[in-house]
């Protein structure tokens, strides 16, 4: 589930919902404008989308999305029982944009191969190995270790790291 913004003439947002095969193929469920970006506005689009279920009781057993806290809380009301995952692609987005302001060149290659090294830790002992590396290497770079670690690591961990 994600939104493109400012693409149409009434500048409202395009909520795309996706599903995926066994075989890893797209493919379109639904779309919908939107006023705006507020929890009760995800949550009737969510709704509709139940109501289009077959079964009553059916809900996705996995939805993936970016960090878009309202979409996120609509998730956790109309499908309470759905693992709401976040997209790697976003997340390394982000961090790569964030690593630019705050990195020097010459350490950029080597913070961004450490950072994937936490996200794609197997384990918890390895997550708390790599982190502690990518600490170190970010010793000069409070700003960006502060960022990774307060908007992405302690408050959404579990929704992307790990195989």
């Amino acid at each position: 589930m994600d939104n493109t913004y400012k693409t149409n003439k009434y500048r409202q947002p395009l909520f795309e919902i996706v599903g995926m095969t066994s075989t890893e193929l797209t493919f379109a469920v639904a779309f919908a404008y939107m006023e705006s970006e507020q929890t009760e506005n995800f949550c009737w689009v969510l709704e509709k989308l139940k109501e289009l279920f077959v079964k009553k009781d059916m809900c996705p057993q996995v939805i993936l999305t970016d960090r878009d806290l309202a979409l996120m809380k609509a998730i956790e009301i109309v499908f309470p029982r759905s693992i709401n995952l976040l997209c790697r692609f976003h997340i390394n987005k982000n961090v790569d944009a964030k690593c630019k302001q705050h990195v020097v060149n010459d350490l950029k290659k080597t913070i961004d191969t450490l950072w994937m090294e936490v996200v794609w830790a197997s384990d918890e002992v390895e997550y708390g190995q790599r982190l502690h590396q990518l600490e170190q290497a970010c010793v000069d770079y409070s700003g960006f270790i502060n960022y990774v670690k307060d908007t992405w690591l302690t408050p959404h961990r579990h929704r992307f790291v790990g195989p």
